[in-house]
């Protein structure tokens, strides 16, 4: 009895590690269960010398490629459990190959940045230098700032962080003045100082040291150095992204990121993935050809009848060619698995992915609704919400210290009355557009023929406006004081 229940333990132990490499896991014995709460490890090379060995679980090669995946000893609950826990950066990028992840991923990063966004003064005095938002305008391009921020919003979505750095001059060969803090000063940050801001990949980074005494303190669990592949540097100088946080004590299991948004999209893809193989394969092979036939004739010399009768029926095997079949003893007929109900079931599938994403399936898939009145418009607008809840949350702090750097660098002060703001996402068609730019123009008229507006005042709104109607039309001050004088002179010739 003993030896059985061996037996039947073996046995199973075998059939649940061909289970996980089947599913691609790596087997228990390799990597056996990890601790959701073990703090990362760095790859070697990325602290300094000196540096204690490991506080935070990235190790491609002996432990596992799972790193802090939590991986318990039951295959089916290990399924369920995909995306929760820290699978480690080599598994994370591993993801960033797939279609499927790349697809969410840079949809989301781009909606958030193609609109770009506007300069603009809090207070529109007649004082203000309006070159001032062209420069800066000027300045975002050539530093190429939005197309950062959507790699830094795609890096944070792959790995649950992104690091941009502010590549100063007086810092690029001083080890010191990279681990010293970053204030936003003119007397920190001279005129044009600012080399650019550089993209850095969370697999290279990890904390120094991070408070997890004082909660009361205003760096309880935020570190305060960085190892950036051996170099020291300060927090301030890196423009940390991490759009998904986790809780504290999760967070040196996360190397101090957050959870990856591609890895809690894991679950859906696997079941699209598997949905969309079952469903081809069931195509592939729906039909199958049945010979009944007398097994006791063709099995009592053997197989050898069986065989060359079976070799027979394949050969004959076509569309346009002929069976010939025993009429006494031999009936062929043809088993056909039932297809319909497959494509709303991969539709299904496929739809999930826009579900976890959040993304509308127009958008994500290009997939319209069907039916009379179908619309996405307000599927759309509600992303579009989300978006703009977003953008506000996660690029706005980071774009608020870039305005402010590149203002000390461009013009040596921070100008608190120059502010910006996210364009639109909704767009209007030329259509739409032309009947909005009508009715302001006819608001406008009302208003000046009523004499709640003057001639200039008018001219002046239009300006500001900036109506694509108005394109091609004298506005400037000349204009603006020709005008004023032609209506003076036959104010005064009406009331002569």
């Amino acid at each position: 009895m003993a030896k059985k229940k061996e037996n039947r333990k073996a046995v199973s132990e075998n059939l649940y590690t061909k289970a996980l490499s089947r599913e691609g896991l790596p087997s228990s014995e390799t990597l056996g269960k990890r601790d959701l709460f073990r703090a990362y490890e760095a790859p070697e090379g990325v602290k300094g010398k000196g540096a204690e060995n490991a506080t935070v679980n990235d190790s491609f090669v002996g432990s596992g490629r799972f790193g802090n995946f939590n991986l318990t000893s039951d295959p089916l609950t290990t399924l369920f459990e995909e995306g929760i826990g820290f699978p480690g950066y080599p598994y994370l990028s591993q993801l960033s190959l797939r279609n499927e992840y790349r697809l969410i991923v840079t949809t989301r990063a781009q909606e958030m940045t193609r609109a770009g966004i506007t300069f603009e003064f809090v207070k529109k005095d007649k004082g203000v230098n309006n070159e001032k938002l062209d420069v800066l305008q000027a300045e975002f391009n050539r530093l190429d700032v939005l197309n950062l921020l959507r790699k830094h919003l795609e890096t944070d979505a792959y790995f649950g962080l992104s690091h941009l750095y502010i590549d100063l001059e007086t810092a690029q060969n001083d080890p010191e003045e990279k681990s010293a803090p970053l204030y936003l000063s003119s007397k920190k940050i001279k005129k044009g100082e600012l080399k650019g801001f550089r993209l850095i990949n969370p697999n290279w980074v990890t904390p120094v040291a991070y408070n997890a005494q004082d909660p009361l303190s205003d760096d309880f669990y935020k570190p305060s150095l960085w190892w950036v592949l051996g170099q020291q540097i300060h927090q301030s100088r890196l423009l940390t992204l991490v759009t998904q946080p986790v809780p504290d004590l999760l967070k040196p299991a996360y190397n101090f990121g957050g959870v990856p948004f591609a890895f809690s999209c894991k679950p859906y893809i696997d079941n699209w993935l598997r949905t969309r193989q079952s469903v081809s394969d069931l195509i592939k092979s729906f039909s199958a050809m049945v010979l009944k036939t007398d097994l006791t004739q063709l099995l009592s010399p053997g197989c050898e009848e069986l065989t060359k009768r079976a070799e027979l029926m394949a050969a004959y095997r076509d569309n346009r060619s002929l069976q010939v079949i025993d009429k006494e003893s031999e009936d062929l007929i043809n088993v056909c698995a039932p297809l319909g109900g497959l494509d709303r079931l991969q539709a299904q599938a496929q739809e999930h992915l826009a579900s976890v994403s959040g993304i509308p399936l127009v958008k994500l898939l290009g997939i319209t609704p069907s039916g009379l009145n179908a619309s996405s418009d307000g599927e759309m607008r509600a992303f579009y919400d989300r978006i703009s809840a977003m953008q506000e949350s996660d690029l706005r702090p980071v774009l608020q210290t870039v305005l402010n750097v590149i203002q000390l660098s461009t013009f040596g002060e921070i100008d608190k009355n120059i502010r910006f703001s996210f364009n639109p996402l909704w767009q209007l068609d030329d259509l739409q557009q032309a009947d909005v730019d009508l009715k302001i123009v006819q608001s406008i008229d009302i208003m000046t023929q009523s004499g709640a507006l003057s001639t200039r005042e008018a001219k002046e709104i239009y300006k500001n406006l900036g109506l694509s109607s108005m394109d091609g039309v004298a506005l400037n001050d000349d204009v603006l004081e020709r005008e004023g004088r032609e209506t003076s002179l036959k104010e005064m010739s009406d009331y002569a």
